[in-house]
């Protein structure tokens, strides 16, 4: 493990030029593709946006450190509910039971790394090809790939998000895991794909897009979704189609997303998960959060009922599995 490292942003190393076919990001076509997508299905699904040196290095740093495995009781929003103004039976105090996922949170990514690969991705300023802007107001993120493209794809202006560990982390999901159905609090969400379990195994990537029209834990069609789907059985659950329509018109997408691909959608709006697997190969995947308006931090309850990094776990909830597969 490297030394600790408060400036990460301005070291990335110039491997990480190597991870990503970042030409991609610039063809007209592809962005075109991917904004019509995120427009009429839900999601972007950006295929071999990964090189084979990125998948590789990404996946063994990720690997390489502690990982915080916990178990948890929560609601579908994350958090412990709201008694104040709910009763116990309405949706927004459902609890989830034994909910399971573990994580490695942005404080380890920055400074228990010897790299910083999956750092290097959120906080790319491309060097190589800065650029001078006379306007300041012209594009902040001119310099910033990932951001400037996943901003034309949303068509709007995205920020990173800046809390200090659900703004990037990395998952996996063991046969043992119980990864829920929930709603993310940061408004847009995207997700690189690692490696996932054997053909067949479960993990794919299951969504209800759009289904509500603001982010708040009181938006009534968000409460309606989780009665459908979670308290009223939905019908959804043991359906095998690729979109599943049950008897409440309540659509469920299901897409098998292959590593090395990059995907996005507005996760405060879309009502999703990762199916349970049951193969033996984890799921694993890095996630990067974005928000429309700057400044973006997760409140104090996602805080508290995510332990995103081992430093803010337990030391019963953080094991080191460095040559885990």
């Amino acid at each position: 493990m490297s030394q600790s490292n408060n400036d990460s942003s301005n070291n990335a190393p110039e491997s990480s030029e190597q991870l990503l076919n970042w030409s991609m990001l610039d063809e007209p076509s592809i962005i075109e593709y991917c904004r019509n997508s995120l427009r009429d299905d839900g999601v972007m699904v950006l295929k071999d946006f990964t090189t084979q040196y990125g998948l590789n290095n990404l996946k063994d740093e990720i690997l390489s450190v502690p990982y915080s495995d916990i178990q948890k009781d929560c609601t579908p929003w994350q958090d412990q509910g709201d008694h104040t103004n709910y009763l116990s039976s309405h949706p927004r105090n459902f609890m989830m039971k034994k909910v399971s996922a573990a994580f490695v949170g942005r404080k380890t990514l920055e400074h228990d790394t010897t790299d910083r690969l999956c750092m290097s991705i959120y906080n790319d300023e491309n060097n190589n090809n800065k650029k001078k802007v006379s306007d300041e107001n012209e594009n902040e993120n001119k310099d910033e790939r990932l951001l400037h493209f996943l901003s034309s794809v949303a068509d709007t202006k995205l920020y990173k998000s800046t809390d200090e560990n659900g703004s990037v982390y990395s998952y996996r999901i063991h046969p043992n895991h119980n990864a829920p159905w929930h709603f993310d609090e940061s408004p847009y969400t995207a997700i690189l794909y690692l490696q996932n379990t054997e053909e067949g195994c479960g993990g794919e990537f299951e969504y209800i897009p759009w289904c509500r029209p603001t982010s708040s834990k009181d938006d009534v069609k968000g409460h309606d979704i989780v009665r459908t789907v979670l308290m009223d059985g939905g019908g959804m659950e043991n359906e095998e189609d690729d979109d599943t329509n049950n008897k409440s018109g309540v659509v469920m997408k299901r897409i098998n997303v292959e590593p090395g691909s990059l995907i996005f959608f507005n996760g405060s709006r879309t009502f999703h998960r990762a199916a349970p697997i049951t193969g033996p190969t984890i799921r694993i995947g890095l996630v990067f959060t974005y928000s429309d308006i700057k400044g973006f931090m997760n409140s104090d309850d996602v805080k508290d009922n995510n332990k995103w990094d081992p430093v803010d776990a337990t030391a019963t909830e953080c094991l080191v599995e460095s040559s885990e597969k």
